[in-house]
């Protein structure tokens, strides 16, 4: 039986050694179980844990080999053994039930250079608004996958996931499941919900207390779509426009709006860094302006990397300062567009202050707007994302 999970602690190694950051590492991974079908769903499931175990640790053990940090995030990120730590390490299977901070001070006995605060090695970047340590810690856990209810009521939806028997847990007014659960198997993605964090639901209540027009939105940074639907829902506006920089991102995003039977006024390719961008946007939306732009800029992500642990390995800090020279543009590029009482909705999931305070502090200084409301969403207490939002109009 040891033999047995010594292969699993071999074929992560090789793994981890043949993974070079050029894709998500879940897509790699899935490529790589696609390409070697010789591992059963146990197997795949005790191999993926000791991966993700690695990455999630970040910079925590980097003196020590794949080896030994895969089975320090191993035991970190479980409170159960599966019969694999009891074969390869028995002295710390008999305490990985224990909390996080006991196992945090036994962990110390067998691994001294193992330093706790070094998972989220990126500090000196982080927004004064967060706390470090818990944030430090939440990259430990697995997030859940939250939805929001279209169509009928949550107590409808309540008793349907209770007929189907399929486990979630409640947040509040929010929903939530493991990863593993496919709810396409029950429910029209899109059309009877929607995929979207916890966070990024809560980011349209900066818009609580302020009137809202309704007649159009432009979703300028709009991925997908699942804001732009998210805001269809709360706030029926008459015309949707969109545009992204990704020509193939809009037509999957077409594709999820016709489901979510949500109409596009307008859907355009643009590069919103580029001075001549405003040109662009011109011809395709009203000479006025719009009633809300929602920016939900390009950013580093680091808000979300608990769902892509791997950037705690491989991200490069110079590119914050990149990120937020190209954000103070995409926004003096949309100032334009705001209507006369109208709104811009600044979003990101960074929790990186030069991505963030100092993106407003410079446009506040450069030009005549306000800033009626910024927050942090604080995800990881619910195991969700952290985001940033900002309200500003002219």
């Amino acid at each position: 039986m040891a033999v047995f999970h010594q292969q699993h602690l071999r074929s992560a190694i090789d793994i981890i050694e043949a993974y070079h950051f050029n894709e998500p590492f879940s897509l790699f991974l899935k490529n790589y179980f696609r390409r070697h079908k010789k591992f059963g769903s146990k197997d795949r499931k005790t191999i993926a844990d000791l991966c993700f175990g690695y990455f999630r640790i970040g910079q925590s053990a980097h003196s020590y080999t794949i080896q030994e940090q895969a089975i320090i995030g191993f035991y970190l990120t479980h409170s159960a053994d599966n019969g694999f730590l009891v074969h390869i390490n028995p002295d710390l299977s008999k305490s990985i039930e224990k909390s996080l901070e006991e196992k945090l001070i036994l962990l110390q006995a067998f691994f001294p250079d193992f330093v706790a605060s070094n998972i989220f090695s990126f500090k000196q970047h982080l927004s004064h608004s967060l706390e470090h340590t818990p944030f430090n810690f939440s990259h430990l856990q697995k997030p859940l996958v939250y939805i929001n209810i279209r169509n009928q009521s949550r107590d409808g939806f309540v008793k349907q996931l209770t007929l189907h028997q399929i486990p979630f847990v409640s947040e509040g007014s929010y929903i939530g499941f493991e990863q593993h659960i496919d709810l396409s198997k029950w429910f029209d993605i899109d059309k009877d919900l929607l995929v979207q964090d916890i966070s990024s639901q809560r980011t349209f209540g900066l818009l609580d207390g302020y009137p809202m027009a309704g007649n159009s939105l432009w979703d300028a940074c709009a991925g997908s779509g699942g804001k732009s639907i998210l805001a269809a829902d709360a706030f029926h506006f008459r015309r949707h426009y969109v545009s992204d920089i990704r020509e193939h991102i809009l037509d999957e995003l077409s594709r999820r709006f016709k489901l979510a039977a949500v109409p596009i006024e307008k859907s355009f390719c643009v590069d919103l860094t580029n001075s001549l961008s405003v040109q662009v946007a011109k011809q395709f939306l009203p000479s006025d302006g719009v009633d809300l732009i929602i920016a939900d800029v390009p950013c580093t992500g680091a808000g979300t990397w608990g769902r892509s642990p791997e950037w705690l390995r491989s991200f490069d800090p110079t590119s914050i300062d990149t990120y937020h020279h190209k954000q103070v543009k995409i926004l003096e590029n949309l100032l334009p567009f705001i209507n006369e009482n109208g709104y811009l909705l600044y979003i990101t999931c960074s929790v990186f202050a030069r991505e963030n305070e100092d993106v407003l502090n410079a446009m506040v200084e450069k030009h005549a707007i306000k800033v009626l409301k910024q927050t942090y969403f604080i995800g990881y207490p619910h195991r969700g994302d952290q985001l940033f939002a900002a309200l500003i109009t002219l």
